[in-house]
């Protein structure tokens, strides 16, 4: 009886750690074949263009997203640079406002203030009406 106990809290504990939906599409499901091994920690995303961003900010979204952050000990975030990061006030785009954006990404000045975005698309249809994106993206809580 003890070992069952144990051996269900052990199953219990390893799908606690693992993310079912990707760390920088919030929502999105992640894919199996998009993954990527950092410090001997195997993280999933939901495509191609995730894995990119992320190999391109690793400290950056390891500080950014609670789930990331918890799949690194101490010791390894600080090996990756996490504790010297400084985050943006924005965390999302304006216009895929389920998607984690980073200092690297597409931006302009709005309105005085610097907005980033998830892609050069997104930028593209901000442009289309910026007005419109801006006022949304204040009420969902997005941009300040």
């Amino acid at each position: 009886m003890n070992y069952l106990l144990i051996l269900l809290l052990a199953l219990t504990s390893i799908n606690l750690k693992a993310i079912s939906t990707c760390p920088l599409m919030i929502g999105e499901e992640n894919d199996p074949e998009e993954t990527m091994t950092v410090e001997g920690n195997k993280l999933e995303f939901c495509c191609g263009s995730c894995v990119s961003k992320f190999e391109d900010n690793k400290a950056y979204y390891i500080a950014a997203s609670k789930e990331l952050f918890a799949q690194f000990s101490d010791t390894t975030r600080e090996k990756l640079g996490v504790d010297k990061v400084v985050l943006l006030d924005q965390r999302r785009c304006p216009v895929y406002n389920d998607r984690l954006i980073n200092p690297n990404s597409p931006s302009i000045e709005y309105q005085g203030k610097k907005i980033y975005f998830w892609s050069s698309s997104a930028l593209r249809r901000w442009k289309r009406d910026p007005d419109s994106y801006y006022e949304k993206a204040r009420a969902s809580g997005v941009l300040k």
